[in-house]
């Protein structure tokens, strides 16, 4: 990571501090740890050429096969797609233009990004950059779902929460799988 990425990467750690510290628990933390991954992620398709982040709503299997390859989990649903993409590479564009919710594929948080605020907002939360960054290197995983695992996990109230049952000790959800 150069120097640069490095600065923008703490600078948004500082936002995030900063926030919790004032109580603000309406700032755009989304914004603030997703930008924090970009800039600090090793993998350019996170950032535009002018190292903007970058995120991709809906992406193409057939195109951003290295952006997905590198997310850190996939579905069972969604290995199904991107070989699909693969083999059959007119087929899954002609679905994916006719906005076919069998080929749409969801970039979402392991652990959503309020479960990891409250965790920040805990009493006990260690507010250095330092702090910040190491929970977030431990709960700030993003994976690939299908519409139809997505439509699930919204349905079953998870869009914003871990189930009730979750441990606490890995960031990967039931419907993740590598």
């Amino acid at each position: 990571m150069t120097d640069r990425l490095n600065t923008l990467a703490n600078s948004y750690l500082d936002h995030i501090r900063i926030a919790v510290e004032a109580n603000d628990h309406g700032a755009p933390f989304r914004d603030f740890i997703d930008n924090w991954h970009a800039f600090r992620s090793e993998h350019d398709h996170h950032r535009s050429s002018g190292d903007r982040p970058r995120w991709f709503n809906n992406p193409n299997a057939a195109k951003r096969l290295a952006m997905l390859e590198s997310l850190d989990f996939r579905s069972v649903g969604v290995v199904a797609i991107m070989t699909h993409a693969h083999n059959a590479p007119d087929v899954y564009r002609l679905k994916y233009a006719a906005r076919d919710k069998t080929a749409r594929l969801i970039v979402d948080h392991a652990v959503p990004v309020a479960v990891m605020v409250d965790m920040l907002f805990q009493l006990r939360a260690d507010l250095t950059r330092d702090g910040i960054r190491a929970l977030l290197i431990k709960w700030h995983h993003l994976g690939l779902l299908t519409h139809e695992e997505n439509a699930r996990l919204n349905a079953a109230g998870l869009n914003s929460k871990m189930p009730a049952d979750w441990d606490y000790l890995e960031p990967d959800s039931k419907v993740f799988q590598h």
